[in-house]
């Protein structure tokens, strides 16, 4: 038999998990990444580093067509004194080990001596 009170209950319970799933915590590996460090700066997490240099940061993982497993970045930061949109892809090596993958500025893809100035001005702040 049909109880409205039950359903109601049922309809609450699935948008409190719907809620606590689009909320929920990281990906093992986006938190592999943020609590990470890199040669270049071996005592910096990149996570903390980049929460403070780039503004409205954001994480996701996802699997290439390649299948390889990525973390990516994307942050705003001024660069040579102009805003700038910023991703770094992280390239995940293990189950706990990551490399660096790829690093853009507004959709241009940087050289890996341009990436890695990036990197290393968000991690230690210095040029």
């Amino acid at each position: 038999m049909f109880n409205l009170k039950n359903f109601r209950i049922l309809i609450l319970l699935l948008l409190c998990l719907s809620l606590l799933t689009a909320c929920g915590a990281d990906h093992k590996y986006v938190t592999l990444v943020k609590k990470g460090t890199m040669d270049m700066a071996p005592t910096i997490k990149i996570g903390a580093a980049f929460d403070d240099f780039f503004l409205n940061p954001e994480w996701k993982y996802f699997k290439s067509k390649s299948g390889m497993e990525i973390v990516e970045f994307n942050g705003e930061c001024t660069w040579y004194n102009k805003p700038a949109n910023c991703t770094i892809q992280f390239i995940i090596i293990g189950e706990d080990s990551f490399e660096l993958g790829a690093v853009s500025l507004d959709g241009i893809n940087m050289t890996e001596n341009e990436g890695a100035a990036i990197l290393k001005k968000a991690l230690t702040g210095m040029d």
